[in-house]
């Protein structure tokens, strides 16, 4: 499902002439079935706003904008919601602070009750068997216990799991690692790329880790007052020194070093992801 944006804008309280806030102001941005997209820019960008809409929590208010996502239009006043939620999962910062029945099963199936009330109480069972597995979880140990008494990690691997149970083909998350210490973060990363090779054809997340964003995403959009800046590959984009260093954006570490090397005359050509940066310092200093 390709998601395609043109000319969205959207205004915060915009009906009263002192609270009126500019969120969005004419974006437009594609993003291809199978990227690994990443979204970046200060708080206050526009970033979460963006990605509100794309599966309807922010509905479209200007009659010039439109989203298509497959064969949703979200402009239509017809568009099945229903059916765009399933297909676009939404993960919140700190997503366990969805969690909120009674047992880990109950939690996890309460989307498919919503999206696929049809489903037989076996069916049920599988998807939900399923999707607790797919987040490295324990099936039979966790099903019956409640969200709350799960660690930290567990609580969102299970969120994580209340939202892939519907088999969406877009995963959108907004900071999804916020909160997670080193192993945590690459363990989570590790999922989401998983779930992308399983059947989430598409991958979006907001975050304000440069690192991240290098070493996962197959692309960039860096959002700045509620518009679009620039977009191309990691590479691309942080390779402009002057338009990150304008917007008060931080660099990769891949980048930082790149940039003081080149300052010295030495040139590291890489995709900023460090096992292409440590092949390309090993092919240069072959060279040398």
């Amino acid at each position: 499902m390709q998601v395609e944006v043109k000319n969205l804008t959207y205004t915060y309280s915009e009906k009263s002439k002192d609270l009126a806030t500019r969120a969005l102001d004419n974006v437009s941005l594609t993003i291809n079935e199978g990227e690994f997209f990443g979204i970046i820019g200060q708080t206050g960008s526009g970033k979460t706003t963006f990605v509100q809409h794309l599966n309807g929590l922010i509905k479209i208010t200007n009659e010039n904008s439109s989203i298509q996502i497959g064969q949703f239009k979200l402009q239509d006043k017809k568009c099945d919601y229903l059916g765009l939620r399933a297909k676009v999962g939404m993960v919140f910062q700190y997503p366990e602070h969805q969690l909120f029945a009674e047992t880990v099963f109950e939690d996890v199936a309460f989307a498919l009750k919503n999206f696929e009330p049809n489903l037989s109480e076996i069916e049920v069972q599988d998807r939900v068997r399923s999707a607790i597995e797919m987040v490295g979880l324990n099936y039979q140990k966790v099903k019956e216990k409640s969200p709350f008494e799960l660690s930290g990690g567990q609580k969102r691997r299970v969120a994580i799991a209340g939202v892939i149970v519907a088999k969406p083909e877009v995963l959108v998350l907004d900071e999804p690692a916020a909160g997670l210490d080193p192993q945590g973060k690459k363990d989570f990363l590790e999922l989401l790329h998983t779930l992308h090779k399983e059947f989430v054809k598409t991958i979006i997340i907001v975050s304000h880790d440069m690192n991240v964003i290098s070493e996962h995403c197959t692309k960039v959009a860096v959002f700045s007052s509620g518009r679009i800046c620039a977009v191309g590959t990691p590479k691309q984009v942080f390779s402009d020194y002057e338009l990150i260093e304008r917007l008060n954006l931080d660099l990769p570490t891949t980048a930082k070093i790149i940039k003081k090397l080149s300052a010295k005359g030495i040139e590291i050509d890489c995709d900023l992801t460090v096992k292409d940066f440590v092949r390309a310092i090993k092919d240069k200093g072959e060279r040398l």
